[in-house]
């Protein structure tokens, strides 16, 4: 640790290296001063007699919000301040522990990148927007209990308020006369529980296009270049851009409602000199139905104009794990990426994983797109849920929000990107199906497809006139399962008539599951979205916690 001149206790930290280096491009081949883009600096924690504790536990310090690379470009430290700890990081068991950092990147591939969406951004607090609303501008600490119970009372998640600090703030301000308003919404902080919905895409190394999220306006003049005919109340946001190349992506939005080009239906491509790529599917058109017809089109155009190989590939573990027929098959993380304590699942190497998500895309009976939930899952909740949660330094599982709500919070951020990029609805398979795939009794996980997503759902449309339905998708009998033992592939059914040996590969695998396994039509439960529920999540968004949308 160092004690700056400013008497600030820093350190620097390297628990959370992997996930930098995928960020950043990052792999163990960097030289040391690369590195500190992965290493997190943060700030040691004094006890009530002043005195700097060990640093041995999260509770011991608060991140900063900067990796050392970050700290020269902090306007908030002084010159002698940033000088100090610079010097101090050359020291040799900084530089030891830095380096300590290629050990964590083994197997981290150059290329492998975890692209973060935007669905959290239209995740809204309604504890701070009911606040917000009040008539009350200034009053006492008991008044603002008291304010805030009944708001609890009118519906407030407790989830939400416990995890707002607002409660604290309060305890806090016990001998404070009255406290404004305007106090109060600051103290409503939920930067340590920000979620993320990442999935990991792929880059082959030889100069394919890597995306980076952004959100600006495109200029008139490069709107005309592009050659995209719009009226005045359309604006081109730009959404994607790859730096190496300027190759870009970005979205229609317009604030008038019922114009046929609102509810981020129409996306569009711009190759290296801001001329919009042509869709292959309508001749003589310039506009995509989502995000990622527009990016694979641009890594097309790239790939014919600057000779690239390969295409838009994303990482995938679990693809075996799936209903026969569906394509575009994604696993989706949503993460707590700055809670102050970590914890490490069984399924994926990223810390602090609420929830994981498997979809696919699918198209049912009728020809409507449905984006598709193959499996959701919390490791996090299902073991507190098993071993207990412990605010203790040692204890096994970290304490997290949403409890009982994590299906609630996966609904909203699935339906959000199903909304953004052209789905007419979202569908999951019955219970009984997670029951065959995994040949166990799974009481509690059926309950969870065939009662607590529906529910979900439903309280969501519910101002909006849209519920849970049903429809039919084409697909195999899923009464077969490809299962790995050791490197080598079997099939097998749960009830031990059918079996082979394991001496396949994955993919002859599958020949021999799809081979043993007629088509037939499902009946699974199907959320469409209606225009006004695109409306209502495009201009409004959804409750972080909860599914009332009262003020």
């Amino acid at each position: 640790m160092l004690v700056l001149a400013n008497d600030w206790v820093v350190d620097i930290s390297v628990d959370r290296a992997r996930y930098h280096a995928l960020r950043r491009h990052i792999g163990n081949d960097a030289t040391h001063r690369q590195l500190y883009d992965v290493v997190d600096v943060v700030l040691r924690k004094r006890d009530k007699d002043g005195v700097i504790k060990r640093g041995w536990t999260e509770y011991d310090y608060d991140y900063s919000g900067y990796t050392a690379a970050d700290i020269a470009k902090v306007t908030t430290w002084p010159d002698q301040i940033k000088t100090q700890f610079y010097e101090w990081l050359r020291q040799g068991q900084q530089v030891r522990k830095i380096d300590s950092v290629k050990r964590r990147l083994e197997g981290c591939h150059q290329g492998l990148t975890i692209k973060l969406n935007s669905s959290p951004q239209h995740l809204f607090s309604s504890l701070r927007r009911r606040l917000a609303a009040l008539p009350l501008k200034r009053a006492t600490v008991s008044q603002w209990r008291a304010t805030i119970k009944n708001l609890e009372n009118n519906g407030l998640k407790h989830d939400e308020l416990q995890w707002s600090g607002v409660l604290e703030f309060l305890n806090q301000h016990d001998a404070v006369d009255r406290l404004h308003k305007q106090e109060v919404l600051a103290a409503v902080d939920f930067s340590s529980i920000r979620v993320e919905l990442a999935t990991e895409r792929v880059c082959s190394s030889d100069g394919e296009l890597c995306f980076k999220e952004v959100a600006y306006k495109l200029p008139h003049q490069a709107v005309y270049r592009a050659a995209l005919k719009l009226d005045s109340s359309c604006h081109c946001i730009l959404r994607y851009v790859d730096e190496v190349y300027n190759y870009r992506v970005g979205v229609i939005k317009t604030l008038t409602y019922g114009h046929f080009m609102a509810l981020n239906k129409y996306w569009f491509a711009l190759d290296s000199y801001g001329r919009a790529i042509a869709n292959p599917e309508t001749p003589g058109g310039h506009f995509f139905s989502n995000s990622e017809s527009a990016m694979q089109a641009a890594s097309a155009h790239a790939s014919q104009h600057l000779g690239f190989s390969g295409g838009v590939k994303f990482k995938t573990r679990y693809d075996h794990l799936t209903l026969y027929g569906g394509s575009d098959y994604r696993e989706w993380l949503v993460t707590l990426p700055d809670h102050q304590r970590s914890f490490f699942g069984a399924h994926f190497y990223d810390h602090n994983v609420l929830a994981h998500v498997r979809t696919t895309t699918r198209t049912d009976c009728a020809g409507r797109k449905l984006l598709f939930v193959e499996e959701m899952q919390s490791d996090w909740h299902q073991t507190g849920s098993k071993f207990g949660y412990d605010n203790s330094p040692w204890g096994r599982v970290a304490n997290a929000p949403f409890k009982k709500s994590w299906v609630g919070l996966v609904c909203k951020l699935i339906l959000i990107r199903a909304s953004q990029n052209g789905y007419d609805g979202i569908a999951w398979p019955h219970g009984e199906i997670q029951e065959l795939r995994y040949a166990k009794d799974l009481t509690a996980i059926k309950r969870r497809y065939d009662v607590e997503l529906p529910k979900t759902l439903n309280r969501l449309g519910k101002s909006s006139a849209d519920s849970v339905t049903t429809t039919w998708i084409e697909t195999r009998n899923p009464w077969l399962n490809i299962v790995q033992a050791k490197n080598k592939w079997q099939v097998a059914d749960c009830q031990g008539k059918f079996c082979t040996k394991p001496k396949y590969s994955r993919d002859q695998a599958m020949e021999i599951m799809v081979r043993h396994s007629k088509v037939m039509d499902l009946q699974v439960p199907v959320f469409f979205i209606s225009d006004a529920m695109r409306w209502r999540i495009a201009e409004h968004g959804l409750p972080m916690f909860g599914e009332s949308f009262m003020n």
